[in-house]
């Protein structure tokens, strides 16, 4: 067997130890104070927390890392990997939807220890029974730690989706798979002459893969922010690439809408982005209108009109499925009377096909279908799923496969992938994606008058948006107005999933379509709504770009 990710990075610290780093940009006030560390310093700290992990029985288990992001979380998650430990990255909890999501995560994945920091152990502690341990006081002798038998078998990490509260699912990303999927984000220009940029979540594939372990595979240069170092003023991150003279980003399309609408000439001015070689774009469905306001309001910073490059990736493939390639421009094509933004060819070693999800044959050439994938960057399943696993891993195309069953629409076209939708029911809001029944569960709770609901995405304004379609019992509302359940459904939802507020429709109980087994028709209920046809609709708030007359 071939080495793993562990045996890859030591070597790259013996090469790049002392002129490689990483820093981290804190807030203090409104200036961003930097916390630098080289890849030698890092392996020393991974080395200290795996040899730490080799006395604790616990770990035999996977392990979850519950920090903030920061130089912390890195050190931790790779002291697991130095330990052979299974890690399990995962957000910190902030309130009670987050903690009962963690506690759910800890109970799937079965593990007896969680890592963090001291401030946050008394909060986290709460919130599970098993042991918590502080990395940030107690660790070991980093010369004492040994590497583990480790190769391309062996697991690195759990990848958890944001699915169903109670049920999450966590994807088995093996050292093979994360050097694979490495080696084909490197040819798109994450290389060892990079320096690059993200506030991407430590916890989210593209944060983590993408960024923090894609740096020490490279030996590239990285300076990372917080997201919400980043949402506070967008133009952080332009002054960073301008700083660092980064040449390698990467973020889901709204960050990239957010930047043309929010930065100001006057910030403008002072940009110089002509060193970004390469602008990754994933993680949410690519928009035309995007691209074009990037390139034209950046041009005077020396934005280059290849830089932004479309892509495709979930966690089932590790991360990167398509991209590029790099210094060509976008391919934009009409499709169903819209522009549709082609999202490159496979990435290097996979093969991707397209395929009629009810036929199970391979589509033609430009016929949209089923996105099907196999190679080595293709996990290894879900976390002791074995029905899930074979349904979603373990498809064939003849006596092709296996291959995986990515769940999404798309068509190819001379080679190259174009995204056209999504056979699941995933929302994809902001580059977050929320799984409708948890919204659906939410604000089912929310009040006695609310029975069974919705939740689904609609494109406006050259972007998806949340829509609740939610019926009532009038005879409960029990005194509270159509507009003030309303507004405590918008309220609950944003604060829930950390979206924006979504557009709300009350509907009386019946005008919600089911199946004769009762189960909710979310594809029909957003067609129902599309074409203005949904049945007796009592109140709603609609974003401008939404607002229409909806039958009464």
């Amino acid at each position: 067997m071939q080495p793993g990710y562990v045996q890859h990075v030591r070597q790259q610290v013996l090469v790049y130890g002392d002129t490689r780093a990483y820093t981290y940009l804190r807030e203090a006030g409104r200036e961003l104070t930097e916390e630098v560390v080289t890849y030698r310093e890092l392996d020393r700290d991974a080395r200290a927390v795996a040899a730490w992990l080799a006395d604790r029985p616990e770990s035999a288990e996977p392990v979850v890392l519950l920090y903030l992001d920061g130089m912390e979380f890195l050190r931790a998650f790779l002291g697991c990997l130095y330990a052979g430990v299974i890690a399990v990255p995962a957000p910190l909890p902030h309130d009670e939807r987050s903690t009962e999501r963690v506690a759910a995560v800890i109970a799937d994945c079965g593990a007896e220890l969680v890592l963090t920091t001291a401030n946050f152990a008394p909060v986290v502690a709460a919130a599970t029974t098993a042991l918590v341990a502080a990395t940030d006081e107690e660790f070991g002798d980093p010369d004492a730690w040994r590497m583990p038998d480790i190769d391309t078998g062996t697991i690195a990490f759990l990848q958890y989706t944001s699915g169903s509260t109670g049920t999450p699912k966590g994807v088995v990303v093996t050292h093979g798979n994360l050097m694979h999927n490495l080696a084909a984000i490197t040819a798109i220009g994450f290389d060892d002459a990079a320096t690059g940029v993200s506030w991407i979540p430590q916890f989210h594939d593209m944060g983590l893969i993408g960024s923090l372990l894609g740096s020490l595979y490279s030996g590239a240069n990285l300076v990372f922010m917080s997201p919400t170092t980043f949402l506070k003023r967008p133009v952080r991150w332009l002054r960073t690439i301008d700083k660092y003279r980064a040449t390698f980003t990467a973020a889901p399309n709204f960050a990239y809408e957010l930047i043309a609408r929010r930065i100001t000439d006057d910030q403008l001015a002072d940009l110089d982005l002509s060193t970004l070689e390469v602008a990754l774009c994933g993680a949410e469905p690519v928009r035309e209108r995007t691209v074009a306001a990037v390139r034209e309001r950046f041009a005077p910073a020396g934005w280059r009109p290849t830089a932004l490059l479309p892509a495709y990736g979930l966690a089932e493939v590790t991360l990167l499925a398509s991209a590029g390639p790099i210094d060509a421009a976008p391919v934009v094509i009409e499709h169903a009377d819209s522009g549709l933004v082609g999202c490159g060819r496979a990435a290097h070693g996979l093969d991707l096909r397209v395929v009629d999800p009810h036929t199970l044959e391979q589509a033609a050439d430009g016929t949209v279908g089923e996105i099907w994938i196999r190679g080595d960057s293709v996990a290894a399943g879900y976390w002791n799923r074995p029905e899930e696993t074979r349904d979603t891993f373990d498809a064939h195309l003849g006596a092709e496969g296996p291959f995986l069953r990515t769940g999404d629409l798309g068509m190819l076209r001379d080679g190259e992938l174009f995204v056209t939708g999504r056979l699941k029911d995933l929302l994809i809001i902001n580059g977050r994606n929320v799984y409708p029944q948890d919204v659906e569960e939410l604000v089912e709770q929310l009040h006695p008058a609310l029975t069974t609901g919705v939740a689904v995405s609609v494109e406006a304004g050259g972007r998806e948006r949340m829509v609740v379609v939610q019926g009532i019992r009038t005879a409960l509302l029990r005194g509270t107005s159509l507009a003030e359940l309303t507004s405590t459904i918008k309220v609950a939802v944003a604060r829930g999933f950390d979206v924006p507020a979504p557009n709300v429709v009350l509907v009386e109980s019946r005008s919600v379509h089911r199946t004769t087994s009762g189960k909710v028709r979310r594809s029909s209920m957003r067609e129902a709504f599309v074409d203005n046809s949904i049945a007796t609709v009592l109140h709603e708030d609609l974003e401008p770009a939404l607002s229409r007359s909806l039958t009464v």
